[in-house]
């Protein structure tokens, strides 16, 4: 029994509230819902997210001021989720924090590519959100290639192709161009460069293929345990771009 109350506790303490907890608020003052968001009990900030539902420009920046402070787990994923219903004004805000929260960003290229047989999560906290938004934000996300950020750049890279991974629509010839010229024009950074190698998975065509081969020939000077040639037959793999 005290294991069952010591595991509530640290529930609670990271912020964890059940469906019942979240309705008692439903319909409360926004004055009072932020008050609540930025109190000391993480139970009531998760609350408060949850109910934060009329998002204008107000409420979002101050879910992500929360979000950027947040140690919570239940209510960081309460304040994401809220922000993923949001519309393009909400992604213009969030693009803001990109590559700002956390240190679970790459900073070097890695050893290994991913094991899943899926799309890989964005690792940023803001890039994972926004590519769980709706499609309608997907310009939006590819304006900040534009930006010459590079650390946002480095991020949304993975918000695109996540997007793209499952909105098929959006792996049009007009975006796949977008995501070549971004090689071109970055191809000195290696995590820009390797991000868009697995973002091509997403955007499966004739082009894509021939890029991604060139790779996987180890053109370059590359070797065959380079990340960029492991991570080129993977793209081709996921996105089903393999030869038969």
């Amino acid at each position: 029994m005290a294991d069952i109350k010591s595991s509530e506790h640290d529930l609670k303490k990271r912020g964890y509230v059940t469906k019942d907890q979240i309705s008692e608020y439903a319909g409360e003052k926004v004055s009072i819902l932020l008050t609540m968001l930025h109190g000391t009990n993480p139970c009531e900030r998760t609350i408060a997210a949850y109910n934060l539902s009329a998002l204008d420009n107000q409420v979002v920046d101050e879910l992500l001021k929360q979000l950027a402070k947040e140690k919570c787990l239940y209510t960081k994923i309460a304040i994401c989720e809220t922000l993923e219903r949001g519309d393009q004004s909400t992604a213009a805000r969030m693009i803001l924090y990109l590559g700002t929260i956390g240190q679970n960003q790459y900073i070097k290229l890695p050893d290994k590519v991913s094991a899943k047989k899926s799309y890989p999560l964005p690792r940023d906290i803001i890039a994972r959100s926004l590519g769980k938004m709706d499609s309608s934000i997907f310009k939006t996300l590819l304006n900040v290639l534009e930006t010459q950020d590079i650390i946002k750049i480095r991020e949304v890279l993975d918000s695109i192709g996540f997007m793209a991974f499952y909105h098929k629509e959006l792996s049009s010839e007009v975006n796949q161009n977008i995501i070549y010229s971004t090689m071109r024009k970055y191809h000195q950074d290696d995590i820009i460069l390797w991000k868009c190698i697995l973002c091509l998975s997403a955007f499966p065509s004739e082009e894509t293929k021939n890029i991604l081969e060139e790779y996987v020939k180890q053109k370059n000077g590359l070797t065959a345990d380079h990340i960029f040639v492991k991570e080129a037959m993977r793209s081709l793999q996921l996105g089903r771009l393999t030869s038969s």
